[in-house]
């Protein structure tokens, strides 16, 4: 919204936590997988398979492309709940054969996500992420600039020789952040 585009592609590589993390930015995630690559089994390993809206099967033309789907298939059957199944495409980048079908799926998982009002709860949990963590950044900020006072450490050592424990220090802590 705020760029003034209707569509904004965000490219992540390889398989990990940007792949999962990105479900905290996007509306709607595309899983684009290539034949013989091991991309399939990345993916089960990672547990990206649950992230996915929308797959596709890029270079289409090469051998294993039609396994590659079947597979990717039979692993979103194992959920049986789904309130949108995503949809899986064959596409050949070089030539953009299957590139309509693509965007058809990602236009039907975003007239899903408004029709079902699913829209709204991912950008509220989005949101809702979103303050937690801006919160925690100045909770962060003043706790850093607590520790770095001189008496700060004082406490600190009287931990060590346990004339106070770590849960009444952060207790006191807390009381001085949270009052302010």
């Amino acid at each position: 919204d705020a760029y003034g585009c209707d569509y904004i592609f965000v490219e992540t590589v390889g398989v990990g936590q940007s792949e999962v993390d990105i479900v905290k930015t996007a509306d709607t995630v595309l899983m684009v997988m290539v034949p013989g690559l091991g991309d399939d089994i990345q993916a089960i390993k990672a547990g990206v398979m649950e992230i996915g809206d929308v797959f596709v099967v890029n270079k289409a033309d090469k051998d294993g492309a039609k396994k590659t789907l079947r597979e990717i298939d039979m692993m979103l059957d194992f959920k049986k709940d789904w309130g949108f199944r995503p949809p899986i495409s064959l596409t050949v980048g070089e030539t953009g054969e299957g590139v309509e079908v693509v965007i058809e799926n990602i236009e039907n998982h975003k007239a899903y996500l408004e029709e079902s009002n699913e829209l709204i709860k991912r950008r509220v949990q989005r949101n809702k992420a979103e303050i937690k963590a801006l919160i925690h950044d100045h909770i962060e900020k003043k706790f850093a600039s607590l520790m770095d006072q001189e008496h700060m450490e004082e406490k600190l050592l009287e931990t060590v020789s346990k004339e106070t424990d770590p849960y009444s220090v952060a207790e006191k802590i807390w009381k001085e952040i949270s009052q302010k």
